[in-house]
């Protein structure tokens, strides 16, 4: 359960980077920018807010276990040449087992990598850092890995 909820999007690239300033962001009140993003990836939903200097996402269609344990995903990001590059903040309910014999054994607090490489008013990508391999017991992050993601307006 954690290693799919870190994913995050995993959460999630285009090879071209197409990224529009954050100033153009939603081209007026025409043609606003969607406030709710869907992860083609995981189907977690991120509220998005974004300003010349800074990206932040929120994810938001959380399950009711992780709700219960009072789970996050806070993503914060500054454009950095073409990209937009930051961390997410993330503590999420870990479990063992499967189906219903799954049990949380611990709430880790984690910090991840993310790069988004294009923001338009119809797509968001880039790649996120990945669990590989996690300790439960000790919320300690064994090996990580890199997944592209893609994100689409929830609507």
């Amino acid at each position: 359960m954690l290693a799919c909820g870190l994913a995050l999007g995993a959460w999630s690239c285009s090879s071209a980077v197409t990224q529009k300033s954050p100033q153009s962001r939603g081209g007026g009140e025409a043609d606003p920018m969607p406030d709710v993003w869907r992860s083609l990836t995981t189907g977690k939903e991120y509220f998005v807010r974004m300003d010349k200097s800074h990206f932040y996402a929120q994810w938001v269609n959380l399950p009711p276990v992780p709700r219960e344990h009072g789970a996050y995903i806070h993503t914060a990001c500054v454009p950095m040449g073409s990209k937009w590059i930051g961390t997410s903040d993330i503590y999420m309910p870990c479990a063992v087992g499967e189906g219903k014999n799954e049990k949380v054994v611990n709430t880790c607090h984690l910090n991840l990598k993310i790069e988004i490489d294009s923001i338009s008013k119809d797509r968001i990508t880039g790649r996120a850092q990945t669990l590989k391999k996690f300790d439960c017991g000790a919320c300690k992050v064994v090996e990580t890995g890199w997944a592209n993601f893609e994100w689409v307006p929830a609507k």
